[in-house]
């Protein structure tokens, strides 16, 4: 059912639907990406409600948009957590990163090796591992076998095609990672979205659900981008500096928020 402040609701471009959704949900402080994350500094609900004091690039959300494939976000949250607890426990810490440093992170020890002076150690040691390896660790976000099978092949081919996490974010093309086994439109815009933070908005079924039942229907998923990202500069008028693309990752918090809520019944992607 839509929300009745939707109802008989004129809405032309993303900026419309982003000045509605932004008087009904809040998706965390100015920090937030809503998204959460090992630099989250309070998570509620699944909400990023504090978000880290620096954006950085994040190797984890990369994995994250890969094992929440069809599961819920519960499962795929804790197959992450699963997976980082495993690096902790067999990467060499770097030498003065004391776990005191994170104490006032949710889970000191998955924030410390998320940290980016691990990502490469992390993208390493997951490249040599084996599938049989990590699959009891995110066995609970389903498909264990085939997200395992892909992860690994991700790190090996960052590692081949730009030697290190640093370089693939900031020269990785939405062309690349298509190109990966596993990744789809959906994951490849969360990975640009979140994981590095630039200006790409995720489309999802909530976001097909809820434009939907707006009566806005879609050819594909790049004309709903296009639609969703019309007009979104002028969001300065409402958030200030904050970068373009978080404002593009609270936007399709907003969405997911509200369709869930509403449990917005499932619409055929096409006309």
């Amino acid at each position: 059912m839509l929300p009745h402040f939707l109802h008989n609701i004129e809405i032309n471009d993303g900026f419309d639907l982003l000045v509605i959704l932004r008087q009904h949900y809040n998706v965390g402080d100015k920090q937030s990406w809503w998204w959460p994350s090992f630099f989250s500094l309070r998570v509620e609900n699944g909400i990023e409600m504090n978000g880290a004091a620096q954006i950085e690039m994040d190797l984890s959300l990369c994995f994250a948009a890969i094992l929440g494939q069809n599961t819920k976000y519960e499962y795929a949250a804790t197959s992450l957590s699963n997976l980082y607890m495993f690096f902790y426990n067999n990467l060499t810490k770097t030498p003065n990163d004391d776990i005191h440093l994170y104490s006032n992170y949710p889970n000191p020890q998955l924030t410390q090796i998320a940290q980016p002076h691990y990502q490469d150690l992390i993208l390493k040691q997951l490249a040599n591992l084996l599938p049989q390896d990590i699959m009891p660790l995110i066995r609970i976000s389903g498909f264990y076998q085939q997200k395992a099978t892909r992860l690994i092949a991700l790190a090996k081919n960052i590692i081949k095609d730009f030697e290190t996490f640093h370089n693939f974010s900031l020269h990785v093309t939405k062309e690349w990672l298509l190109s990966q086994k596993g990744i789809g439109l959906e994951s490849a815009s969360s990975i640009l979205n979140y994981a590095l933070k630039r200006e790409e908005m995720v489309v999802d079924s909530y976001t097909q659900r809820l434009l939907g039942h707006c009566g806005l229907l879609f050819d594909d998923y790049h004309s709903m981008q296009d639609f969703l990202t019309q007009n979104l500069y002028r969001a300065s008028d409402l958030y200030g500096d904050m970068p373009l693309a978080q404002v593009m990752a609270r936007f399709h918090g907003k969405i997911v928020e509200c369709s869930k809520q509403y449990k917005l019944a499932k619409l055929t992607y096409l006309r």
